[in-house]
């Protein structure tokens, strides 16, 4: 087999706005996949899923690509910047009580939603996320990370900092995790 193709059930969401001439254009869009992934061969016919690499699915709209880059590198500098001003406000002592409500405003900017109960409270969240995790994706474009080869929930239940285990790494593309976390861990919910 040479191609395949593969079908990912999901959903769309399109924000539209009127432009200069009174027609509406969409301003926005997002996707959001679902579990059920689809494959075909050549001919249409399914088969099995083969091996192969993760694709994200950062569907733009016209001409947005480069626009994204720039933006995402320019809001990246924006936080970095306030994050050095509360580097220098948030020194502890005197200086911190003086300018405690302009460190507060810098921290809610750069920080993240606060937990809350409802789904729509966590949709809004899950939203927020994805975006925040699009755009270190753009920005980590060229870096690769080093993960454990062993299943995820290992990662987290302390089996990689065991001393007695064996752990081995390998290297991937860390634009392309951060897209696939945001795509697949975030965007559907659980």
């Amino acid at each position: 087999m040479e191609k395949f193709t593969k079908i990912t059930i999901g959903f769309v969401t399109q924000a539209f706005e009127k432009d200069s001439k009174g027609r509406f254009a969409c301003t926005h869009q997002e996707f959001i996949a679902g579990d059920q992934c689809d494959y075909e061969d050549g001919e249409g016919n399914p088969i099995e899923p083969p091996e192969h690499e993760y694709q994200p699915y950062n569907m733009m709209l016209r001409n947005e690509k480069e626009q994204e880059l720039l933006e995402a590198h320019m809001l990246n500098r924006v936080y970095e910047a306030i994050e050095e001003v509360l580097d220098s406000l948030d020194v502890g002592g005197e200086q911190s009580r003086q300018f405690a409500e302009e460190i507060r405003i810098l921290r809610q900017v750069i920080g993240h939603p606060e937990a809350v109960d409802g789904a729509i409270d966590e949709i809004s969240r899950r939203r927020w996320l994805v975006q925040k995790l699009r755009r270190l994706a753009i920005e980590a474009e060229g870096l690769t990370v080093s993960l454990p080869m062993m299943p995820v929930k290992q990662w987290l239940d302390g089996t990689v900092a065991d001393a007695t285990v064996d752990v081995y790494f390998e290297d991937h593309d860390l634009s392309a995790f951060l897209q696939f976390v945001a795509d697949v861990g975030i965007s559907h919910g659980d």
